[in-house]
């Protein structure tokens, strides 16, 4: 398997969860913080691996982290269908032929996450619709990682997309604040 369309199947699945879940009004229970905030974080380290340089032993041993992580939370587990080679096999990566291909990509998601936190830890004053804003912003990023025809965890088996694609589809879902603030990133 190939290390970013392994790790951007992972990253797909989980903002597809978190749209879905997410909502932009009403009450936000903590519990619903905090697992929001653990699968943002737990997102995060998947985006920053992709950006380190291939090493095979280390990016298996990450990959099992994730598993665990996912597998221990409850919410989580449900989310990500994860195929049984995961348990059987010691290495699932073997390769990483696009190593830095989409970096730009991978710096968008990496920012919007971490505004994501941001948002998330001002407590009471978070601005949840921007919260709701930046996810579905995102959702569509990780597509430029997927492939039809290959091996991955999840067997999704889906079409990508290109990066010009990628980054139309997440300006649809901005504001003004937002394509401001990220517009670096479209211009480049």
């Amino acid at each position: 398997m190939e290390k970013n369309a392994v790790l951007g199947e992972i990253l797909y699945i989980g903002f597809v969860f978190e749209k879905g879940r997410c909502k932009s009004d009403g009450i936000w229970k903590y519990s619903y913080i905090r697992s929001l905030k653990k699968h943002i974080i737990l997102l995060e380290k998947v985006a920053k691996c992709m950006q380190t340089k291939f090493q095979i032993e280390r990016d298996n041993l990450f990959l099992k982290k994730i598993y665990y992580e996912i597998e221990a939370d409850i919410v989580l587990k449900s989310n990500y269908p994860f195929c049984k080679l995961i348990e059987e096999e010691e290495i699932l990566i073997k390769d990483c032929q696009d190593e830095n291909q989409h970096l730009e990509i991978n710096n968008l998601i990496i920012k919007m996450l971490e505004d994501i936190l941001v948002e998330l830890n001002k407590g009471m004053r978070k601005d949840k619709e921007k919260i709701t804003r930046i996810i579905f912003s995102l959702h569509n990023l990780p597509r430029v990682y997927l492939k039809k025809g290959i091996d991955t965890l999840f067997m999704l088996n889906q079409n990508g997309i290109s990066s010009e694609e990628a980054l139309l589809y997440s300006k649809l879902s901005m504001d003004e604040n937002m394509l401001s603030i990220y517009e670096h990133f479209f211009t480049r």
